[in-house]
């Protein structure tokens, strides 16, 4: 299977993510999980804010052009993965290891994949499936612990309820393109930030040193606010299934990380579940989606090139590549390897 950008953003958005839960163990500290998790998504919408100054942009500008059907969407994606799915992880984190945390955040992939279909009606192939249920079965083996009977791990199921919020986030997140990526995962970053913090604020935890304030706001600039500019690039050109997919890679980094600087040590049963979750990750390289359909009337703007689906005209100025620009595609039917991106999210 040829690796295309968006399969490089989700990986990229990945590593930086999977390795979050590692370097919030070094700096949490007695800092309150809700602290930590506003702390990660200030930093992340702060961030981004500095980088659209820099590129003299207004996101603003930006959200007045939503229609009410996606400041909603918006809404929703802020709530569900912006304020709950933090603050779960944030007590899975506090209370549990970074390698469990890490290990169960693949969870994400599958909430995700499974909202796509159910709901969104996304296409998903027989080599996804099977990847799911190799997942699944390495993170039952991360939850359930052995100790005389089979319990549950509380701080895991608390990364698992923070999954499947992620998966609520990213499906609304993929339709919301008429911004651009930066401006979105910024606006995200803000809202939950301030909504979290204030949270904190009125039921205090432990002391917090200006290090460690310091220290998550930055981890949360780049493990939050890059990665999820990174994420959302690749769900709109891959579609939520196979991102989630290709996002699971993420945290092995964090697990490896885990025992190189925190000296973690994984009972053996995390190891299987490695191997599983490996393997289903590795099933999607498999998968082939090509088959005859066809493209309805459909204007919408967005940044694009020359290619089989934009073959339209354009006025002076906006002959560079790639171009960003209101643009018109009419019917067309043909046969092409494709993935759910906004040209592809036909019925099968």
């Amino acid at each position: 299977m040829q690796f295309s950008s968006g399969q490089l953003c989700a990986v990229l958005a990945a590593v930086l993510f999977g390795v979050s839960p590692v370097f919030c163990k070094l700096v949490i500290g007695d800092m309150s999980p809700a602290l930590l998790a506003g702390l990660l998504y200030l930093g992340s919408g702060l961030g981004l804010q500095g980088v659209l100054l820099a590129q003299k942009k207004s996101s603003l500008q930006e959200l007045r052009g939503l229609t009410l059907r996606h400041r909603l969407k918006l809404a929703g994606a802020v709530v569900a993965g912006g304020v709950i799915a933090p603050v779960c992880l944030a007590y899975g984190i506090k209370h549990g290891t970074a390698s469990e945390v890490s290990l169960l955040l693949n969870l994400e992939t599958v909430a995700t994949t499974l909202i796509a279909w159910l709901v969104f009606r996304e296409y998903i192939g027989p080599y996804v499936w099977s990847g799911k249920v190799l997942i699944l079965a390495g993170a039952g083996l991360v939850v359930l612990k052995a100790q005389g009977a089979l319990t549950f791990s509380q701080p895991g199921l608390l990364v698992v309820i923070a999954c499947v919020f992620w998966g609520i986030d990213n499906n609304l997140t993929r339709d919301v393109d008429e911004i651009s990526s930066t401006v979105l995962a910024s606006v995200k970053g803000l809202c939950a930030g301030a909504f979290s913090v204030l949270l904190a604020l009125i039921f205090p935890g432990g002391a917090v040193t200006a290090g460690q304030v310091m220290g998550t706001m930055s981890i949360g600039a780049v493990s939050y606010g890059l990665s999820l500019v990174l994420f959302v690039e690749a769900l709109r050109r891959i579609g939520a299934a196979r991102t989630a997919t290709f996002f699971a890679v993420g945290p092995f980094f964090g697990t490896l990380l885990s025992v190189v600087l925190l000296g973690e040590r994984p009972p053996a049963a995390y190891w299987v579940a490695t191997a599983l979750m490996l393997s289903g990750i590795f099933l999607l390289y498999l998968e082939v989606h090509c088959h005859r359909h066809t493209h309805e009337d459909l204007a919408h703007a967005h940044p694009h090139v020359h290619d089989e689906h934009h073959l339209h005209e354009h006025e002076e100025g906006e002959e560079g590549e790639p171009h960003h620009h209101l643009h018109v595609h009419h019917p067309v039917t043909h046969t092409h390897v494709h993935a759910p991106d906004p040209h592809h999210r036909h019925g099968h």
